[in-house]
């Protein structure tokens, strides 16, 4: 029987790195580095090979970032290139700005979790558990696809708050990694 204690407490950490990392005036290193590293030392003490050194490579994935562009007044910002590339992918194809913004949105955070499943390859690669690989990275492509982008409002937490949708992402991402590593 596995204790689901440290997976849980794995998670948990998982989801403050990264809602922490998205909160205005608090530096994306914790998202950005902090995630990574931990699953990469998780990693590295539980598979005892240096491939899964690999893993930090999903520290780039976390710097390309999935802003759309906005045109408010007040608002204004030019958003990711990934974002910038979807966005105007999807308006050439004639919807409108409701309809371009949350095609643009799925297509972008999905991108995103499909790049950070592909980080964790020297996972499946090592172990050979293809099929637990496959099935976690589709959770996480799933997530970051439906619920990353949604307003779910926040939380406080170390006198900051969190926004609940970055949290749970963050979450389920690190416990799916961690399912991986099990």
């Amino acid at each position: 029987m596995i204790n689901k204690l440290p997976l849980l407490i794995f998670s948990f950490i998982g989801g403050l790195l990264g809602a922490f990392g998205g909160v205005e005036n608090t530096s994306k290193v914790w998202r950005r580095l902090g995630i990574p590293l931990l699953i990469t030392l998780s990693a590295l003490c539980i598979m005892r090979n240096w491939w899964v050194l690999s893993i930090m490579s999903m520290s780039g994935v976390f710097t390309i970032g999935y802003g759309l562009p906005c045109f408010y007044p007040g608002w204004e910002d030019k958003g990711s290139k990934l974002g910038q590339f979807w966005y105007y992918t999807v308006l050439k194809r004639g919807y409108n700005e409701t309809k371009t913004n949350f095609l643009a949105n799925i297509l972008t955070r999905t991108t995103v979790g499909l790049l950070i499943g592909i980080s964790v390859i020297s996972i499946p690669i090592l172990k050979g558990n293809w099929l637990i690989w496959g099935l976690c990275s589709l959770g996480i492509i799933g997530v970051f696809s439906f619920i990353s982008w949604k307003d779910l409002n926040t939380f406080k937490i170390f006198k900051k708050d969190l926004l609940w949708s970055e949290f749970i992402t963050y979450s389920i991402t690190t416990l799916l990694i961690g399912v991986m590593l099990i």
